[in-house]
């Protein structure tokens, strides 16, 4: 009978959603949350790409970096305040737009600190980052929300491409822009032009207010364990954590690897660091129509085999200093893994489309996020004692062996 009950409820709040936004335009809708999608892959981007190298070059070493990598944690954890974004709207704008906003604003404002905080001790530049990527993880959280409630299924790939497209731009700002001009912008420029992006971005996404609905079942009984009473979602976080430590796994290392070998920093930004990310924009959106025309499965197998032949090339390349093919084998292998994680976005879209969308969101990208951070922190040890190509071995084999259990689920993506 409970269960009934929640079928119908899911259906009619999509209805609901639905009606509400037929009068929003699909692509104003689109665009906006895409804007948002920028700004969060310019600092994520920046995080992830440009943090590294720049420390590195001022003598921090390649096995210190799992400080840095710990900053990823608060976007691990979004599901521990994920039923409050489902229960408890603030007090202005709407159900989810208000907690964007307030997130935005908050991530502005301490960047503008660190911007100013170049001669902070580590330790309080650390909380200052800790503090943003809370605020920016909050915001993800809520735009992720606002996605699933107002995007409905026959634009589900659409939006998971336009978050792995938009999250590649960012990262081409983030970590390919800034990290070139960061011998003209300087610690100061740099993070003053990433703080001015939040507050812009925002302004389309607060015309969609009204088609903005609280989901009325979720607003009482949101909860993680909820969450985990669903049947299968068990299995859906085991299937998500382990597909996406292998897939960031295979492309996190590129450019800690090319500064090991002596390629300067500038180079880096402005081949590697530009380059990659508008191409994985463009995989982003090619691997839509290819979905929708060709079979999903086919297209997920096909993805894996371009990524098993980058990595390959990666490894003979590092073996032979070749510091041209490993750039050259790093954009095809960011291409492959940025399509294949717009198939990881829609499965979580999917599999996320219920009352409470934030948290179970949370619980199955933030979960997955969480494990691949914690992976992450321990491979530059690793490292250590394994070679690239034993490394890159266990990467392809771990994401094949998912890839043929998530086959069925891949099938049913547009359903």
């Amino acid at each position: 009978m409970s269960t009934q009950h929640d079928v119908t409820s899911v259906h009619s709040t999509a209805h609901a959603v639905n009606s509400s936004v037929s009068s929003v335009s699909s692509f104003w809708v689109l665009f906006s949350v895409g804007l948002l999608y920028i700004s969060f892959g310019v600092c994520f981007g920046l995080l992830e790409y440009s943090v590294p190298p720049i420390l590195m070059t001022r003598g921090v070493n390649l096995q210190s970096m799992g400080w840095v990598i710990a900053l990823y944690i608060p976007f691990g954890l979004t599901f521990l305040w994920a039923p409050i974004i489902d229960s408890r709207p603030l007090p202005w704008l709407s159900y989810r737009i208000g907690w964007i906003a307030l997130c935005q604003i908050i991530s502005s404002l301490l960047l503008i600190v660190v911007a100013f905080g170049s001669n902070l001790p580590a330790a309080g530049l650390f909380t200052l980052g800790l503090m943003i990527c809370f605020a920016v993880a909050t915001m993800d959280l809520a735009l992720d929300a606002l996605a699933v409630d107002i995007i409905g299924s026959r634009y589900r790939a659409i939006a998971a491409a336009l978050k792995v497209g938009a999250l590649a731009l960012g990262g081409f700002i983030g970590g390919g822009v800034l990290l070139g001009m960061f011998g003209s912008l300087g610690w100061k420029g740099v993070f003053l032009v990433t703080a001015a992006l939040p507050l812009l971005t925002i302004l389309p996404v607060l015309t969609l207010t009204r088609a903005d609905k609280p989901r009325a079942a979720a607003a009482k009984r949101a909860s993680i364990v909820a969450t985990f009473r669903r049947p299968g979602a068990l299995k859906q976080l085991g299937m998500l954590s382990v597909t996406t430590t292998a897939i960031i796994a295979l492309f996190y290392f590129q450019r800690p690897i090319l500064v090991k070998m002596g390629v300067p920093l500038e180079h880096i930004g402005w081949t590697l660091g530009t380059l990659s990310p508008v191409l994985n924009t463009l995989a982003a959106v090619a691997i839509v129509p290819l979905l929708a025309r060709f079979s999903p499965v086919k297209t997920l197998f096909l993805l894996v085999g371009i990524s098993a032949v980058a990595a390959l090339g990666t490894v003979l390349s590092i073996d032979r200093h070749l510091t041209g093919s490993v750039i050259f084998w790093a954009v095809v292998q960011g291409m492959a893994c940025s399509a294949l994680s717009v198939i990881i976005y829609a499965l979580i879209l999917k599999w996320a489309a219920t009352d409470q969308s934030a948290t179970d969101y949370a619980v199955l990208c933030g979960g997955s996020r969480l494990l691949v951070t914690l992976i992450l922190m321990a491979v530059p040890t690793l490292l250590n004692h394994v070679s690239w190509g034993i490394f890159y071995l266990c990467c392809m084999a771990v994401l094949f062996i998912f890839s043929l259990i998530l086959k069925g689920d891949v099938r049913k993506i547009a359903r």
